[in-house]
């Protein structure tokens, strides 16, 4: 369990006074990303957020070199291999669970003793239809069997809801406020489909979804709707191998195996045309590949055949782990639920699990900061668990984490600062966006200090000590029934999430130890927006203070992904030594691994 923060560092009396903002303007306005950011699917507008991680395309085409003298892509796939393959069965249990459950559901216990306060005032829910009235409710904790055909079925939690503004008799729930902030402030725009989109059908640059415009007359586009139309079973015709033509050969491809039906590794990117050579080379019969087709909940496939002039779709430039090596061992109930129909509508980087489940623990620590850090632990253990699902990578999930922050800042900084980055007064009604945001903060404070019969949540928290909340299961399949604080390494009080060599953490799940062999000292480079993430952690603190703290704390240079991008800084910053306060261990601790 999360310990409560030290007052030395942060302070909740007279919060209303203490979150005005101060009379002055920010030096700049943000700009990667500007608040008026795009991020749509359809190939006519495009997606600004591709600018966010637009450094993985110098990954795959160049695969450079880590510290350990492993290539970085090889490294990602063999992290995935070994991880899925080592896996326990109450990792296997995460892992299912955070596959099959909604991700702004799925983090709620990130709220540790808060949690069922929380989900009873924001009426949450197992459905997508909200409870009649003010109903008591506790975080749904499952077994394995739930998701068998015979109970719940795979799809259980899948529908499941963080909240809602109203209940079903029509009264508002108490945290109201909280809802919209969470359900429509905070994840505005946050798809991670356009870069997902973009890097699965990579075809040499990023600008045509960056720039529509830029499109070549007649070429298609990442974006166009033809990939995701495409489906081997009710629409063959979708696709045709000029379609793919321009797909790029990711350079890390050639250390994993072809598929023999593939012939060699252009046709396993790009997808080929069956020839009645190739028929008759198959003693006549129809062409089938790998993990095209139906699966069963046993995990067996019922494979599409492709006969003569049929399109056999490959499996594009940003697959899926398990779509790259049979090595990977996904949990035999997640098969039944694989796209088996469309690779190309089924890219891996970025996750979408990750990026949503990033985006809601933001937005919950903005409303909670008091448990701000175990918030971030829930989110970067979900992320995990995809990996233990052999459905994406430690690439994959960084990039959910670079694209949730980055995204959960800029639209939390465009309700709360003018147009030229002059904060506005949140208390002021006014102020329609700023004020709904300063409301949804107080309220979820006060209700939930009533909700526990205590003062203030700080008090809640002290309540609660150090007893164990069941609220807290299926974060990452670690075991938490001895009441421990399970955030510390027992043996010397230390916070294994601040270390960057601990696999269990925090901070190594940053990086997963992709520390590139070449790589320049880049100075930290802290957006404008970002400092707002910090806001209701330090309300004290002044905008320059709160990015000071995200500087002093954030990763040294040199980690696959987090720089090189042309909107560089999100991938860097610690929030999780940020919001302990944790700034001049981390600029020790830089000092001594940089010189």
């Amino acid at each position: 369990m999360t310990s409560v923060p030290s007052s030395k560092f942060w302070k909740y009396a007279a919060l209303s006074a203490a979150l005005l903002p101060a009379a002055v303007r920010a030096d700049s306005i943000p700009s990667t990303p500007p608040v008026n950011f795009t991020n749509s699917s359809s190939a006519s507008v495009g997606s600004t957020i591709v600018n966010l991680l637009d450094s993985y395309t110098h990954l795959m085409l160049v695969d450079p070199k880590l510290r350990n003298g492993a290539g970085v892509m090889e490294q990602n796939y063999l992290t995935v291999i070994r991880m899925t393959q080592e896996r326990t069965p109450a990792q296997t249990l995460a892992a299912v669970h955070d596959d099959r459950t909604s991700q702004p559901y799925s983090v709620l216990n990130g709220l540790g003793p808060l949690t069922s306060h929380f989900m009873t005032g924001i009426g949450s829910s197992t459905t997508a239809t909200p409870p009649a009235s003010l109903t008591p409710t506790s975080y749904q904790v499952t077994t394995l069997q739930d998701y068998d055909a015979s109970a719940h079925g795979i799809n259980y939690l899948n529908s499941a809801t963080i909240g809602f503004s109203a209940f079903g008799d029509g009264t508002a729930t108490p945290l109201a406020d909280a809802a919209n902030f969470l359900n429509t402030t905070v994840r505005n725009n946050a798809s991670t489909e356009p870069p997902k989109r973009t890097f699965e059908r990579y075809m040499g640059s990023t600008a045509p979804v960056v720039n529509p415009a830029s499109t070549t007359a007649g070429v298609i586009s990442p974006l166009d709707a033809r990939y995701g139309n495409y489906n081997a079973v009710t629409n063959k015709a979708g696709l045709a191998d000029t379609d793919t033509a321009q797909f790029v050969v990711p350079t890390y491809f050639s250390s994993f195996a072809v598929p023999v039906a593939y012939y060699n590794t252009l046709n396993w990117v790009r997808g080929l045309t069956v020839t009645p050579a190739l028929v008759a080379a198959n003693g006549g019969q129809p062409i089938t590949v790998p993990d095209v087709g139906s699966f069963d909940a046993s995990g067996n496939l019922t494979p599409v055949q492709f006969g003569a002039g049929d399109y056999v779709p490959g499996i594009g430039t940003a697959p899926r782990p398990f779509r790259l090596s049979t090595k990977v061992k996904v949990p035999t109930p997640l098969w039944q639920i694989a796209n088996g129909t469309n690779p190309y509508g089924d890219g891996a980087f970025v996750s979408g699990h990750t990026n949503l489940a990033y985006n809601q623990a933001l937005g919950l620590a903005f409303l909670v900061p008091q448990q701000f850090e175990s918030l971030l632990i829930r989110a970067a253990d979900l992320g995990n668990n995809r990996i233990l699902a052999g459905m994406h990578s430690p690439l994959d999930v960084i990039g959910g984490r670079i694209e949730a922050t980055a995204i959960v800042a800029t639209n939390i900084y465009g309700a709360l600062y003018g147009p030229y980055g002059n904060r506005l007064d949140w208390t002021n009604a006014a102020n329609t966006a700023a004020y709904a945001i300063y409301q949804a903060h107080m309220k979820t404070q006060k209700y939930l200090a009533q909700s526990c019969g205590t003062s203030t949540v700080e008090d809640c928290l002290k309540r609660a000590g150090g007893d164990h909340d069941d609220d807290r299961d299926h974060r990452d399949g670690r075991h938490h029934q001895d009441g421990r604080d399970h955030d510390r390494d027992d043996r010397n009080g230390f916070d294994y999430n601040l270390d960057p060599d601990d696999s269990r953490g925090y901070t190594y799940r940053m990086t997963y130890g992709l520390a590139l062999a070449a790589s320049m000292k880049l100075p930290e480079i802290v957006p404008v927006q970002a400092q707002v993430l910090l806001l209701t952690r330090f309300p004290y603190a002044t905008d320059e203070q709160r990015t000071e703290i995200l500087r002093n704390t954030a990763l040294p240079s040199g980690f696959a992904l987090l720089d090189g991008n042309t909107w560089d800084g999100w991938g860097r910053l610690n929030l999780y030594a940020a919001a302990k306060g944790q700034d001049s261990f981390f600029r020790a601790v830089r000092a001594a691994t940089t010189r």
